[in-house]
């Protein structure tokens, strides 16, 4: 898997875990504005595979849900006593630091271009 591949991957199991905290009681809306935000980092990533900014745009998503999940005390969560809140919440970080890392390493490593196209004629 490419890093792009890999932090896309990390945006949906983090959007998953927002839908399995809610499942398992917490107060989230039905479209919460983080999972917006997460959808639209996804695609932008994988609408524009040779752009540098879109892992920009994934990082700084990742970092706001890193704050939201520890300025609302969810790590809390992470204790057996409620296993969706729980499971939810694990699913949210795990999603997080991979975006953290893969995005930051898209950002900081040169872009390759694609190599040229084979046509099957062998030089002369």
């Amino acid at each position: 898997m490419s890093l792009r591949g890999a932090a896309i991957a990390g945006l949906v199991v983090a959007t998953i875990g927002i839908y399995v905290v809610r499942a398992g009681g917490a107060p989230v809306p039905i479209v919460p504005p983080a999972v917006v935000l997460m959808v639209v980092a996804a695609v932008l990533l994988a609408a524009f595979r040779t752009r540098t900014w879109p892992a920009v745009v994934a990082v700084v998503v990742a970092v706001a849900e890193a704050a939201g999940v520890l300025l609302t005390g969810s790590l809390g969560n992470l204790g057996f006593a409620e296993p969706l809140l729980g499971a939810g919440t694990a699913l949210r970080v795990i999603g997080v630091l991979v975006v953290l890392l893969t995005g930051t390493l898209l950002v900081v490593r040169p872009v390759r271009p694609d190599p040229a196209p084979r046509t099957g004629k062998v030089a002369s």
